[in-house]
């Protein structure tokens, strides 16, 4: 078990240089002449990173395919020590302390969040084992030297060779993901968010330290490197929204993660207050970034009063530690998009007095009265929850595609009409925040269902022999 892992005379730990953020594959970092500023949410400069050219991303490829392969148990047991460096040593020029703080300094995610993310990555990088275990089917084995081979079996194999993840800004949590591919034996290159790459450099240089060089590559690089890595890799998983969708959803090589567009669908049958704590946590508990935060709420009543009190909830809430942060000009920007017709873009409803560090991000709540509005599929980075009222079969469309759905009602034929649209990936039915995760329970899919397949194998007994 990992505890402790920022002692509380560390937590106000400050950065004061510029951290730099290069290449780094095969045992050798890169550092280019063409370089990006990294800023924090005060468009204060508090870092560089690499630009690397496509021509370097074409050779770090061709040599990773050809670099010296590992056994399966030596790779789990280098990511288990990759583990204890990521969550407590200092990493690439950083203290975990550090870490956390300039993180939270360029997405505006409370500290909290990003320390607790920093834990549960390192939590799952030491589970590996069991978290790949758990998506292989039952009767399939992970190679040739297994006994079950004589009888014939399942031989669960990579479709592939090597994989790019293009990773989004908006939160670490989602590198808590793709090292499951390289427990899996994938060539793994990692293009980090120039937003925020400094997850992405903590956790590749842990896995380098642990004697992965081989096996990850650190790729900062601009949109024509992008699309040169999903070229040049055999499968990709992307981070994005709605233009992502849109540019590579008929790419078979291509995993998309995101929009979420979460939900909550409240019936008549439970307790109002419960459901609007629920509603709250849900839509907060990870800034309102992840991909699993709420972004409406389905009411089997009148949307109105819920929506009333849900902004009650929020008003009571702690913002330094919950609500995200931002600079004056993203407030603009949003507000911009929020109220098009005003043209003061003030309202206190949504941002709150701009302290040293930025502005507040309040959560925002719209309530619509048709249960086919379109902005219930509207999805913001920040704490934003679209009310309405929940009518089937009208309600049951807006539903589909929704990667967390939570039913707090008894109803059978709501939580029934819901399981049975299987567009939805995950279906939580009680007191259950569309936050909610665990290692051994998939995430849009299990991953190993992009990554692996099982293959028909039998070797005589004793024929290789």
């Amino acid at each position: 078990m990992l505890t402790d892992s920022v002692k509380p005379d560390e937590k106000a730990a400050t950065v004061s240089k510029l951290q730099q953020v290069e290449a780094f594959a095969l045992g050798h970092s890169y550092a280019t002449r063409r370089r990006a500023v990294i800023t924090d949410i005060l468009n204060e400069v508090v870092g560089e990173t690499a630009v690397v050219p496509p021509v370097y991303i074409c050779d770090v490829v061709r040599k990773m395919r050809m670099a010296p392969r590992l056994r399966l148990d030596e790779i789990h047991a280098a990511i288990n020590e990759a583990a204890k460096i990521y969550f407590s040593e200092n990493v690439a020029g950083l203290s975990p302390a550090e870490y956390i703080q300039l993180t939270h300094r360029v997405t505006g995610l409370p500290a909290g969040i990003i320390e607790n993310s920093l834990s549960e990555t390192a939590q799952v990088l030491m589970m590996m084992p069991e978290i790949i275990k758990a998506s292989m089917p039952h009767g399939a084995v992970w190679d040739v030297d297994d006994n079950r081979v004589a009888e014939g079996c399942a031989l669960f194999s990579r479709r592939a060779d090597v994989l790019a993840v293009l990773t989004g800004g908006n939160g670490p949590g989602a590198h808590a993901l793709w090292p499951q591919a390289l427990a899996f034996g994938y060539r793994i290159l990692i293009k980090p968010s120039v937003r925020e790459p400094f997850t992405a450099q903590r956790l590749v240089s842990s896995l380098m330290q642990a004697g992965l060089g081989n096996y990850v590559a650190l790729i900062p690089t601009d949109h024509q490197g992008a699309d040169e890595i999903v070229s040049v890799a055999d499968l990709s998983i992307i981070y994005g929204g709605q233009d992502i969708v849109d540019k590579y959803h008929l790419n078979p090589r291509v995993l998309i993660q995101g929009p979420g567009r979460s939900k909550i669908v409240v019936g008549s049958d439970v307790n109002i207050d419960e459901a609007v704590s629920l509603v709250a946590r849900s839509v907060t508990s990870l800034g309102g970034a992840a991909c699993v935060s709420a972004s409406a709420v389905l009411v089997e009543g009148d949307p109105a009063d819920f929506g009333k009190r849900l902004s009650e909830a929020f008003n009571q809430m702690d913002a330094e530690v919950v609500f995200p942060l931002c600079s004056p000009y993203i407030t603009t920007l949003l507000q911009t998009s929020l109220y098009p017709e005003k043209r003061d873009h003030e309202d206190s409803r949504l941002f709150g007095d701009q302290p040293s560090s930025g502005y507040a991000l309040r959560p925002f709540v719209t309530i619509v009265d048709h249960p086919t509005n379109p902005l219930i599929q509207r999805e913001l980075p920040f704490p934003c929850v679209t009310v309405a009222p929940y009518v089937n079969p009208d309600s049951l469309q807006m539903l589909s595609d929704s990667l967390v759905v939570t039913v707090f009602s008894r109803k059978r034929e709501i939580l029934d009409a819901i399981l049975s649209d299987t567009t939805i990936s995950n279906v939580y039915a009680g007191n259950i925040s569309t936050t909610w995760m665990a290692p051994f329970v998939p995430h849009d899919g299990y991953l190993s269902e992009f990554l692996m397949h099982s293959r028909g194998v039998r070797i005589q007994k004793n024929w290789l022999t």
